[in-house]
């Protein structure tokens, strides 16, 4: 298990901004951060989230934003 699991756990708060997440995803080369409130897991900030939020016009954020196929 320990083959495929994050060893240092990179996370953001509700209250931290987008562009602090997106330095962090540059830094450590991730495209999901966990949001945690408390000490618990709440949510998961996506790389296509912010592409969808930042500019809807580009092919990442298009992706991400249309309906599952399964």
């Amino acid at each position: 298990m320990a083959d495929v699991c994050s060893r240092d756990l990179v996370t953001i708060e509700p209250g931290d901004s987008v562009g602090a997440a997106v330095r962090l995803m540059r830094e450590k080369a991730i495209r999901r951060i966990p949001v945690t409130e408390d000490g618990r897991v709440v949510g998961v900030l996506t790389i296509g989230d912010i592409a969808v939020e930042r500019d809807s016009r580009t092919a990442l954020a298009d992706i991400s934003a249309a309906p599952p196929n399964s």
